[in-house]
């Protein structure tokens, strides 16, 4: 292929990866909190209730210990729903069933777990920007082995709940409001409870935010990426400020991240702010093999930097430039960085486990790819293993791992 085909295939490449990032407008306007999906999966022994909302929203969730019907309850207040079934089928590991129906007494969305006696079990939660527009908020369930055959509620986990009388509650409840309903007059509801707010705030994510250093400053610049910050400051990785930043993007943070166990690979925090200071920032957080020291990667980092006075003084056609010297060094590049990727896998798992937790098979999706022989027709290849969020894996030249990360 002729570099100038070559240039515009990546143009267009580059565009069409700016375009998954834009939110696309919401279906529905209105002032209440809409919920258009509920959907209930199983991977790995953890289950995900996964809701798409129409705006930023945190719900109350409450767990109810009860030996024969343990639950948890997740309201929503000022809520409606749309398309959303009454009651769905569980996975019969951890959750019986799923029931939808309005918060008795008050207005809104009540979403119950009924969940299988006698099966001790942690949650957290997460929320990030929908790829076509909205909210998603999920939910994970997942066993705790630590707690025993049978739930034991402690007193600052959120593990279990102190018992509460909210059961009987949950007898025939009238269906919840849709939005093709009449409006009806709010009710006053009387504000939560503190120690539910307080459960709340715990069981937001099973992880502790950095609170030091470089690497709190970067966890105030992308609060949603706070479990996979804590997971690599505890395995030893120290941030470091870039000043160069992004070019073209005022205003603009990059941090470079290295640990001496991990000599080959380095990772990069990137903040970008949106024009419109109103719309979240994107947050980038990619895993490199930049770093693999070898004779034709040294090469290959040269040659990329040549201007175009130096490559005419090296070829005397540019093309010669690509075909004959830059394109043997990305096939051979491919394969060295491959292999790294390969010897650190077990890291990349784990990585992956802390950023994405709601999408265990991404580890699955990108060893298969890992396992593939290397075409070398091709100059490289690019896969969009997940979007949302958006995961790229990128095996053109030195392979890289991308995860974005939207809004705070």
């Amino acid at each position: 292929m002729k570099p100038q085909r070559q240039y515009r295939w990546v143009v267009l490449a580059l565009a069409l990866s700016c375009l998954a990032l834009v939110p696309w407008p919401a279906l529905a306007q209105s002032d209440h909190l809409i919920i258009s999906r509920l959907g209930l999966s199983q991977a790995q022994g953890t289950t995900f209730l996964t809701m798409i909302l129409s705006r930023p929203a945190q719900p109350a969730i409450q767990p109810v210990v009860d030996p024969q019907t343990p639950q948890l309850i997740i309201d929503f207040p000022q809520a409606r729903v749309f398309d959303v079934p009454l009651v769905q089928a569980g996975d019969e590991q951890l959750v019986k069933q799923v029931r939808t129906m309005a918060i008795p007494g008050g207005d809104g969305v009540r979403i119950v777990a009924e969940l299988v006696p006698g099966r001790p079990y942690t949650f957290w939660r997460s929320s990030r920007t929908a790829p076509r527009g909205g909210y998603q908020f999920v939910l994970g369930i997942r066993p705790d082995a630590a707690a025993g055959p049978a739930p034991q509620p402690p007193s600052e986990t959120a593990r279990v709940a102190p018992p509460r009388t909210a059961a009987p509650a949950l007898a025939p409840s009238p269906p919840p409001a849709r939005t093709y309903e009449p409006e009806p007059t709010p009710s006053p509801r009387p504000s939560p409870e503190p120690q539910v707010a307080e459960r709340s705030r715990t069981a937001e994510y099973d992880y502790r935010r950095p609170t030091a250093g470089t690497m709190a400053e970067i966890a105030n610049l992308m609060p949603t990426a706070g479990p996979v910050l804590e997971f690599l400051e505890r395995q030893g990785w120290t941030a470091q400020r870039d000043s160069a930043g992004r070019k073209g993007s005022p205003g603009s943070q990059r941090f470079i991240l290295s640990n001496g166990s991990h000599p080959e690979l380095s990772i990069a925090a990137e903040h970008v702010p949106t024009k419109a200071g109103s719309n979240p920032g994107i947050n980038i957080i990619a895993v490199y093999t930049d770093k693999l020291a070898d004779p034709d990667a040294d090469k290959y980092r040269q040659m990329v930097r040549w201007d175009l006075a130096t490559i005419k003084k090296h070829f005397e056609d540019i093309g010669d430039y690509y075909d004959d010297d830059l394109k043997p060094l990305r096939i051979r590049l491919r394969e060295r960085t491959k292999a790294v990727f390969l010897r650190e896998f077990d890291f990349l798992q784990q990585f992956l486990a802390a950023a994405v937790p709601q999408k265990p098979e991404l580890a699955a999706q990108i060893k298969k790819h890992l396992d593939e022989k290397v075409n070398k027709r091709l100059e490289g290849a690019q896969y969009t293993e997940s979007a949302s969020p958006l995961v790229i894996f990128d095996m053109t030249d030195f392979y890289t791992l991308r995860v974005y990360f939207l809004g705070r």
